[in-house]
Parts: structure tokens; sequence; C-alpha cells
């Protein structure tokens, strides 16, 4: 059984960005990069996403999710309180390039 989640998701680029929101359908089993993929395919086709092995093997999926470095992959969104605003953002450690 599925909801409607709140994500507030960082879009910009190296020189500057700002968190934008966003209201998602959200399946059972499913982890934080299945959403961003669905907010990518429904809303916003430019998201620039990176991932590569959808294991947490590669760590290409790294992010911050609620202030906290994650790998999206492996972060269930079953871990959150369905009324809660899940916020991804990149990670501060590195340089950003695009989303």
């Amino acid at each position: 059984m599925g909801y409607r989640a709140k994500f507030r998701v960082w879009r910009g680029n190296a020189k500057s960005g700002a968190l934008t929101n966003y209201e998602v359908e959200v399946n059972e089993g499913e982890v934080v990069l299945d959403v961003i993929h669905r907010i990518q395919a429904t809303e916003a086709p430019d998201l620039a996403v990176r991932w590569n092995c959808k294991a947490g093997k590669c760590g290409s999926c790294s992010a911050e999710v609620n202030g906290k470095p994650r790998l999206m992959c492996m972060t269930r969104m079953n871990t959150f309180d369905p009324a809660e605003t899940v916020t991804v953002s990149p990670m501060r450690t590195f340089p950003v390039i695009r989303d």
C-alpha cells in the first residue's frame, strides 16, 4: 500500500541552487533512489541523478538525506515517518557540479 511523500530536492549547479518541493507516490519496499527516479520520470526530467549499481557497493548515489550522508539505494523509505518531509541534497564534502 502506497502513500504520498513530501520531498525537498536540491536543484542547481556549481554557482547556486535551492531546494525544490515535490510530492510523490511511495510504494512498499522502495528506497530513496526509487523515489528520486520517479521524480525525474514524472516531474523533473532534467534532474541530474548519479547512480550505478543500486546494490550499495559503488557509492555513486551518495547524498545527504535529512542532513546525514547516506547511499540513496540503501536508504529505505520505511525508515521515515510518512508525514515527514525527506530532504535530499549533495554531499557537502564534494564539489557540486549539478543537482
